[in-house]
């Protein structure tokens, strides 16, 4: 015996409910020639008739209606099941994204973004700190990362999006607060705050030995940003910032003021040279694309 087929009981359903088969065919947007085949078709597979034919209505017989019944509740459990496929679908195409706190609004600003041209798209975007590690996303922890003035890029592909300048950062009292303008000369004696972890090369940009190659005092060794901001509020270092680090309003107490000759920083997106997810490509068009236009 032929399987019933899905679209041979939505046709019945469709029969049933308008009583016409002239209806029906409209609904479904079919011819009626097509339509009264179809439930032939049904007819011959289930063995008896389905509907006695007037001249003014289409009506079920008993074996109609109790397929009727049965029709609604395969249909509905048809539907079910791909409510569940299209949702694992749907969560096997979500990104995650990792980014230093200093960018999470502008990240999640291309993150939302991208959501809007990609439907079906979730982007989960996670904040780690500006010198975390980046193995979660040659592990496949993470798809997409955003990265600040990182060097160690083995097995990544790596896309540079911006290039910030620097500021020092220091106490509103400190001596040389009150100069408009700073070189990395005046700031040689002055200790650095030094992230726990940082390769020699890292710590040669963070404290701007990469530029001024005489060697730099090591101020207190940070893990965050509350560290680095508690070490400069209370007098014992300066450090190097890049104006997404800062509020809008500024920060009591503390002075920004720029230094000449200091090397900026650079923000670059980046996702594994191997296996990379197909959406993380596409997002990482879409940012290039986002802070190209900028002008970043």
């Amino acid at each position: 015996m032929p399987d019933l087929e899905l679209r041979h009981l939505n046709h019945l359903i469709a029969v049933a409910e308008t009583g016409s088969i002239t209806r029906a065919a409209q609904r479904l947007m079919m011819t009626q020639p097509a339509l009264s085949r179809s439930i032939r078709t049904l007819e011959r597979t289930v063995g008896v008739p389905l509907f006695v034919r007037r001249s003014r209505a289409t009506e079920l017989t008993a074996a109609g209606a109790a397929l009727l019944t049965e029709a609604y509740a395969l249909v509905d459990r048809s539907r079910a099941a791909l409510d569940r496929v299209r949702g694992m679908r749907t969560a096997a195409e979500t990104l995650t994204v990792t980014a230093p706190l200093c960018d999470m609004v502008a990240v999640t600003a291309a993150s939302r973004s991208f959501e809007a041209d990609r439907p079906g798209v979730r982007v989960n975007v996670v904040p780690r700190e500006w010198l975390s590690p980046v193995e979660e996303l040659r592990a496949g922890g993470a798809d997409v990362s955003f990265l600040r003035d990182r060097h160690d890029r083995e097995g990544l592909t790596v896309d540079r999006l911006a290039c910030e300048a620097r500021m020092v950062l220091l106490r509103a009292d400190h001596s040389l607060a009150a100069r408009e303008r700073l070189t990395l000369s005046d700031l040689r004696d002055e200790p650095v705050t030094h992230w726990a972890g940082m390769s020699p090369q890292e710590a040669d940009h963070w404290t701007g030995a990469d530029v001024d190659r005489r060697p730099r005092r090591h101020g207190p060794l940070v893990r965050n940003a509350t560290d680095v901001l508690a070490a400069v509020v209370l007098g014992r270092a300066i450090a190097f910032v890049h104006g997404s680090t800062l509020p809008d309003a500024g920060l009591p107490g503390l002075g920004v003021r720029p230094v000449e000759g200091l090397s900026g920083s650079v923000l670059e997106i980046g996702v594994p040279s191997h296996g990379a997810h197909p959406i993380a490509e596409e997002f990482v068009d879409h940012a290039r694309n986002r802070w190209a236009a900028a002008g970043s």
